[in-house]
């Protein structure tokens, strides 16, 4: 059969199977009590998984359809009535892998924050998820590049996704240009795909500066200067914009690993503790010291914690039965943090520091 075909046959209630190949979430023929649509979900899951799994270890040049068929547990005739082929397939794969990694980057970029500390927040969190996952990076950053033209043309559509990290509020003239976003952002691409392919996806997260130095030199005269009279505070917003971002990057990093919401908060409020135990000066400057350099460094920390509740709201929102809820009962998370550890952090005495458990009773999410 062709590698591609129209898809004019509809959905299959019941995919067959291959012959001698059984999966634990395969659904097995007789009365399993779904719905054609549910079975056609776990078919098309279980398809995508294959295929995600197979392009990750091999490469997609070295995937056929009837290897992804065999490792799904369906039918050929099941495969082509999801997908018209091989490449249509592969797609799917890569734009829920591309979501997955660009979405919390994107999230993290909004705020008030001056434009290169909201660039530097979300380049770390991008950089994260990338390097935490090594499938999903040589699926979106490698393989992408081999897969065809249909697979090329959603690539640059998703990575246009990131223009808005690369045009400054105050740009004007040839800086906000297309030209030079699309310079930007294709840069970018072109080292994640060498540092991927090169087998060091791990190393990621440590070239963030490199990153900044290259990427903002054709928007520093556009980039938004730090609004503080006094030298001193002016030096000390220069460093917390590096601290606050290696913190929100930690903590939306830690938030997107698990898909239990609860456990999600759990390990956001993890990475916060661990962030206080690890590096107690920094944590000092962002959550003590901010407080009494100057009006500016407060409202820049007062920009954090509203910044770390949007992070935990997004968890809560499923917990919670409105987004008001969600937003207040993260508030209340962050609020809480910030005086239990209030005294812990401006001693440096790690040993003090709350427990997980305390952190989320407090908050009244226990």
């Amino acid at each position: 059969m062709p590698e591609q075909r129209s898809r004019t046959a509809r959905p299959a209630l019941i995919g067959g199977v291959s012959a001698g190949r059984t999966r634990p979430d395969q659904i097995r023929g007789g009365n399993h009590g779904l719905t054609p649509e549910q079975v056609a979900s776990s078919q098309r899951e279980r398809v995508l998984a294959a295929m995600r799994e197979l392009v990750a270890g091999r490469g997609y040049q070295d995937v056929p359809v009837a290897e992804v068929i065999r490792h799904a547990g369906v039918s050929r005739k099941t495969f082509y009535e999801l997908y018209a082929g091989k490449e249509e397939c592969f797609v799917a794969v890569y734009e829920r892998e591309m979501e997955r990694l660009l979405a919390p980057a994107l999230q993290a970029f909004e705020g008030d924050e001056p434009w290169t500390d909201r660039l530097r927040t979300a380049l770390g969190v991008l950089l994260g998820a990338v390097a935490a996952d090594k499938d999903a990076a040589r699926i979106c950053f490698v393989e992408a590049l081999a897969a065809g033209p249909l697979a090329l043309e959603r690539r640059n559509a998703e990575m246009t996704r990131l223009d808005p990290l690369f045009a400054p509020p105050d740009a004007t003239g040839p800086t906000g240009s297309r030209a030079i976003t699309a310079g930007a952002v294709g840069y970018l691409s072109e080292l994640l795909n060498r540092e991927v392919a090169g087998g060091r996806t791990a190393q990621l997260p440590a070239l963030r500066s490199e990153l900044m130095a290259t990427l903002t030199l054709p928007f520093e005269a556009a980039a938004a200067p730090v609004t503080a009279d006094d030298a001193g505070e002016r030096a000390f917003l220069t460093a917390y914009g590096e601290i606050a971002a290696d913190l929100l990057g930690r903590v939306s990093a830690a938030l997107a690993i698990d898909t239990d919401p609860a456990a999600r908060i759990r390990g956001g409020v993890s990475a916060l503790l661990d962030f206080c135990a690890t590096e107690p000066d920094r944590a000092r400057a962002c959550f003590v010291e901010a407080l009494s350099v100057g009006p500016a460094a407060r409202d820049r920390r007062a920009a954090t914690t509203d910044r770390l509740a949007d992070l935990f709201a997004q968890p809560l929102r499923e917990l919670r039965p409105s987004d008001r809820i969600a937003q207040v009962s993260a508030l209340a998370l962050v609020g809480g943090f910030l005086e239990l550890t209030y005294d812990p952090v401006d001693r440096r005495a790690p040993a003090r520091l709350p427990s997980v458990d305390t952190v989320v009773a407090v908050a009244r999410l226990a």
